[in-house]
Formats: C-alpha cells, structure tokens, sequence
C-alpha cells in the first residue's frame, strides 16, 4: 500500500507562503520522491516482523538440532 501525498497542495501552499511557482512544485516532487519513499507502513513492518519470526524459528531448530546431536556424541 502506498502512501497518498498531495503534491499539489504542498506546492500551492509554499506559493501561499511566498514561494515562486517553479520552486513550490520543485520543492513538491523532492518531497514526494526523496521523503515520502524512505517511510515505512504499517505493512512493511507486518512483513518484517514474519520475515524475523521465521528466522528466529529456523535458529531455534537449527539449534535444537545441533543439542541433540551433541548430546547423541556425548552418550
């Protein structure tokens, strides 16, 4: 899921403000392309999180694993 940022009204209110036309719609798609891009939502973090949950799964198995035959060589 993407995340909706009005370019537009972020444009029209730095020329509110006193910013030439060209500059607010500049200022707009750098905002847009460099800030909006790096945030994370709430669905990236649910991916994360069971991408982690497995890992930790995977280790503990893997480690289980190693015990066991550890002490299978020690018996």
């Amino acid at each position: 899921m993407g995340i909706a940022f009005d370019t537009l009204g972020y444009s029209e209110r730095l020329q509110t403000a006193g910013a030439s036309k060209q500059l607010a719609d500049e200022h707009a798609r750098l905002a847009r392309d460099m800030i909006i891009a790096d945030l994370v939502t709430k669905e990236d973090l649910r991916l994360a999180l069971s991408h982690q949950t497995l890992q930790f799964g995977a280790m503990q198995v893997v480690g289980l694993g190693l015990l066991f035959a550890a002490i299978s060589f020690i018996v």
